[in-house]
């Protein structure tokens, strides 16, 4: 099964994807199938380059990261935890602390740093053993991080566990039950979460950050770009993760 996940994870990658049909090709022109080789070097061609137009993936992420009704400040109550999901940070290099962490990292830990103040409301703080150095746990660097930021010690939870969405769901949950939560995680994600969260906790209220998209979906062509490349292999990862929710649920 990790194999199979392995290469979906890489087939999602457009420009990989471009370069296995691209080889198929050559594959079926040495065998002699010409129809067929022109026909799939000319999928790879049309793949790599509608993906790599911003537009492209801007439609793609807009239905994934935009819903038509906006919960985020206007929330019915206070909360009682503050949630924020885990993203990355790198454990390689001889770089500074803050440079470790990954962008979405940072907005999400920030924006539940600037709710916590806001609030008083405890910080969860989720995150297992899943980065390149195996012996350090996200959730521990993450509890630095909201220390760092002159968040009391008293008012973040760490779970010390998860390596995927429905793992740090699982290691709150305790924590969550019936209570009113404020989740912080990336808009792409919000999806999932307002489902694995609607039979968890008594009311729940969405702060998305680290968007993709610009939100709109007025047309507009520019030059290829390898950031629209990135942006459509996230949001084709999570529509992947979306089918495997829905299958496994």
């Amino acid at each position: 099964m990790d194999f199979l996940k392995l290469i979906a994870l890489q087939l999602i990658t457009p420009l990989k994807l471009s370069l296995v049909l691209l080889a198929l090709a050559l594959l079926f022109q040495a065998i002699s199938k010409q129809r067929i080789a022109t026909l799939t070097k000319r999928v790879a061609l049309f793949w790599v380059l509608l993906w790599s137009q911003p537009y492209a993936s801007d439609v793609l992420l807009h239905f994934i990261e935009y819903k038509p009704e906006s919960k985020s400040e206007h929330a019915k109550h206070s909360p009682d935890y503050i949630l924020v999901l885990a993203c990355y940070y790198s454990t390689q290099g001889d770089v500074p602390e803050i440079s470790r962490w990954a962008e979405c990292s940072l907005q999400r830990n920030v924006e539940a740093v600037r709710l916590q103040n806001k609030t008083q409301a405890p910080v969860i703080i989720t995150g297992g053993n899943f980065l390149h150095d195996s012996s350090i746990n996200y959730s521990e660097v993450a509890y630095d991080f909201f220390t760092s930021m002159n968040i009391d010690k008293k008012n973040l939870i760490i779970t010390k566990e998860g390596t995927n969405t429905y793992e740090e769901i699982l290691s709150a949950r305790r924590y969550l039950e019936n209570k009113h939560v404020w989740v912080v995680s990336s808009a792409t994600h919000m999806y999932r979460l307002e489902r694995e969260l609607a039979d968890i906790a008594a009311t729940t209220t969405f702060f998305p950050v680290d968007y993709h998209s610009k939100g709109s979906l007025k047309p507009y062509i520019t030059l290829p770009s390898q950031k629209a490349l990135e942006n459509a292999r996230v949001a084709l990862y999570e529509l992947l993760a979306r089918v495997k929710f829905t299958y496994n649920n």
